[in-house]
């Protein structure tokens, strides 16, 4: 059929094949709804040629259409259960798309009460929780699906909006659900933070570093710094008094760029220049490219150097766009962002955050 071929972008011929012209996606999703609309016509408007043209109208963003072609096939009598089912769970991904949250819900709920329990129903319904607000029943969905990273980071989420007493029980189960989920720990170290509690927010760190890994274990040292907007740490948020505890802490791990580049940082911030010139020079040789321990170094030398006004002053320029890079990166897409992520809002991969390493890419 010709409206298949063309929707799965077959042609009769093959000449232009090796057109110089690159492929435009908006026309092609175009001459798919004209093929699958002719197709309707020719073939009494089968249920799977409207259920395609239906995704292709939300996969445009023309979630009206959408939704006024998921209706009209419910109304027809010549529908089965399981036709009934995934009408109605398109629609649920329609009206969700659309931010109509409690069609969605009610639309999903009717596809399982037809069709029962799918996993794709399932993850659905877990999406439309999390878009809700409503982190705990997010979790709680997540968690049936044996989805346990996924249920832990909405746990913290509830537990952010919570009491003191319900946050750190939901941090608690955060954690015994998914040891290695960084926001568990994390929240938990920015609690014992406002307390003070320096002890405590040493211990969860030494646990966490062993749980999450040192790969990412700058998640858990970044509170422990004050950043200003252009990225350089102004002060220490820990205490002089504990940081040759948290030096033994991070000593007991195995050694890794972050938390080596943090220590330096907290080093500095402390006023101990030489020994944080002893952990920068740390990371460059594991990565001689490593720019944020480089950055540091040339920082902490320009007061030995003997430089004439201009030249200090386009130095100081050229540091200042330095430190403006976003300091953190995607390690799967390359996605820059200057806070901490847990999920990636580009290509939401879990946890792929990273330290940005070179300068040579553009921040974005």
């Amino acid at each position: 059929m010709q409206w298949l071929r063309s929707l799965l972008g077959l042609r009769d011929d093959h000449a232009d094949l090796f057109s110089p012209v690159p492929p435009n996606p908006a026309q092609d999703a175009l001459a798919a709804i004209d093929d699958l609309s002719r197709a309707m016509r020719n073939h009494q408007g089968a249920v799977e040629i409207c259920s395609a043209l239906g995704n292709l109208y939300r996969m445009r963003g023309e979630l009206d259409r959408a939704i006024q072609m998921r209706s009209s096939l419910l109304h027809r009598a010549d529908l089965n259960r399981e036709d009934q089912a995934r009408i109605y769970f398109e629609l649920g991904r329609d009206y969700s798309r659309a931010g109509i949250l409690d069609r969605a819900q009610e639309a999903l709920r009717k596809c399982r009460d037809i069709g029962g329990d799918k996993p794709a129903l399932e993850l659905e319904l877990a999406l439309l929780h999390a878009k809700g607000g409503d982190f705990l029943a997010a979790s709680r969905q997540y968690r049936k699906m044996g989805h346990d990273l996924q249920a832990a980071h909405y746990l913290v989420r509830a537990a952010t909006t919570g009491t003191e007493i319900t946050e750190q029980g939901l941090l608690a189960e955060a954690r015994e659900i998914y040891p290695a989920s960084p926001e568990a720990w994390l929240e938990g170290i920015m609690f014992q933070i406002s307390r003070e509690s320096w002890d405590d927010v040493l211990c969860l760190l030494d646990q966490g570093l062993g749980s999450v890994g040192t790969h990412l274990g700058f998640v858990l040292l970044d509170p422990l710094l004050d950043f200003e907007d252009s990225g350089a740490p102004v002060k220490a948020i820990l205490p002089a008094a504990y940081l040759d505890a948290l030096l033994t802490v991070i000593d007991r791990h195995p050694p890794e760029l972050a938390p080596l580049h943090y220590a330096g940082c907290l080093l500095r911030a402390h006023g101990r220049i030489e020994e944080a010139k002893t952990w920068q020079e740390k990371t460059l040789l594991m990565s001689p490219s490593f720019w944020p321990a480089r950055l540091e170094l040339l920082t902490m030398s320009l007061p030995e150097q003997q430089m004439t006004a201009v030249f200090e002053l386009q130095l100081e320029f050229l540091l200042r766009r330095a430190r403006e890079a976003k300091r953190f990166v995607c390690g799967r897409c390359g996605l820059k962002r200057g806070q901490i992520f847990f999920c990636c809002p580009k290509c939401m991969s879990w946890h792929s955050i990273t330290i940005r390493q070179l300068l040579s890419d553009e921040a974005s």
